[in-house]
C-alpha cells in the first residue's frame, strides 16, 4: 500500500505545520520516540521492532502524551490504540506539550473520516497497522523532511469537507440546540430527512454525535464553523421565523 506525499500548505485549516523553523537542532533524525497507548506488551514490541527495521532506534518510551517535552526527537511515532478519539486527543496534548513534535500515528483501522481527523489534530503521517512494516520507514523519512504523509487511497480524504446547503443548514441549527423533530419543522422536511442529513454531514466530518459534530464546528482552528455558522444572517432570521 503506497503512501501519498501532501505539501505543508495543504494540511487542512487550522492544523499544525509540519517541519517548522523550531525543529530542535540537539536530536537527531536516526532517533525517534515511542508513544504506546495500549497496555499489551505484544503491540509494544511490534511497534519498537518495526522502528528498529528502519534503522532508527527508539530513544524514549512514553505512556502519557503529556510527556512529550522540548528536546525530544523529532518524531514521535503513536500508535497502540483503536479509538481515533483517544489518538486524537493525545495528538492535541503532545502538540500542546512540544510543538516541535512531528507526530506519525498508527492506524489500527482503514478509515476516511479517521486519517482526516487525526491530520486536523496534528498527525505528520499516517501509517496503516496491516502496513506497518513496510510503510514506516517511507512515512518517517517524509516527516523528516517536513512533509506530511498519509496512505495513498487517503490522499484526497485529508481536503476539507465539502457539505451541502441543507447539512450545513442542518448543522447550523444543531449548533443552535435543536433537536432533530424541531430542525424538521424549520426545514419544512420529515424527521427522517434530518436523520439523513445528519448521517452525511457526520461521515463527512468524521464524527458519530451530535456533541462532537458540535465541538468540531466550534472549535476556530479548523474553520470548519465558518461555512456552517453563515446561516446566521437573513438565512438563519427566516429560519427562526417559520417557529
Amino acid at each position: 500500500m503506497a503512501q501519498a506525499l501532501i505539501e505543508d500548505s495543504e494540511r487542512p485549516a487550522g492544523g499544525p505545520r509540519a517541519g517548522g523553523k523550531g525543529a530542535s537542532a540537539a536530536t537527531t533524525e536516526a532517533e525517534v520516540a515511542l508513544l504506546s497507548l495500549d497496555p499489551d506488551p505484544a503491540a509494544l514490541e511490534r511497534l519498537k521492532q518495526a522502528i528498529s527495521r528502519t534503522g532508527r532506534k527508539v530513544s524514549a518510551v512514553l505512556t502519557d502524551p503529556g510527556d512529550a517535552a522540548a528536546g525530544m526527537p523529532r518524531v514521535l511515532v503513536v500508535g497502540g490504540t483503536r479509538s481515533i478519539s483517544a489518538l486524537r486527543d493525545a495528538l492535541q496534548r503532545v502538540r500542546r506539550s512540544s510543538g516541535e513534535t512531528s507526530p506519525v500515528v498508527v492506524l489500527s483501522n482503514d478509515s476516511r473520516a479517521a486519517v482526516r481527523a487525526l491530520v486536523e489534530s496534528g498527525a505528520d503521517g499516517v501509517v496503516f497497522e496491516s502496513d506497518l512494516e513496510r510503510a514506516l520507514e517511507p512515512t518517517i523519512r517524509a516527516v523528516e523532511a517536513g512533509q506530511i504523509a498519509v496512505p495513498a487511497e487517503r490522499r484526497r480524504d485529508v481536503d476539507r469537507p465539502t457539505l451541502s446547503r441543507r447539512e450545513k443548514q442542518t448543522l447550523g441549527l444543531v449548533v443552535m440546540g435543536l433537536s432533530n423533530r424541531e430542525i424538521a419543522s424549520r426545514l419544512f422536511v420529515a424527521e427522517s430527512t434530518v436523520k439523513c442529513h445528519l448521517s452525511a454531514a457526520f461521515v463527512k466530518l468524521g464524527v458519530r454525535s451530535r456533541h462532537e459534530a458540535v465541538s468540531v464546528i466550534l472549535d476556530p482552528e479548523r474553520g470548519i464553523g465558518l461555512g456552517i455558522l453563515g446561516i446566521s444572517g437573513a438565512e438563519r432570521r427566516a429560519l427562526e421565523a417559520s417557529s
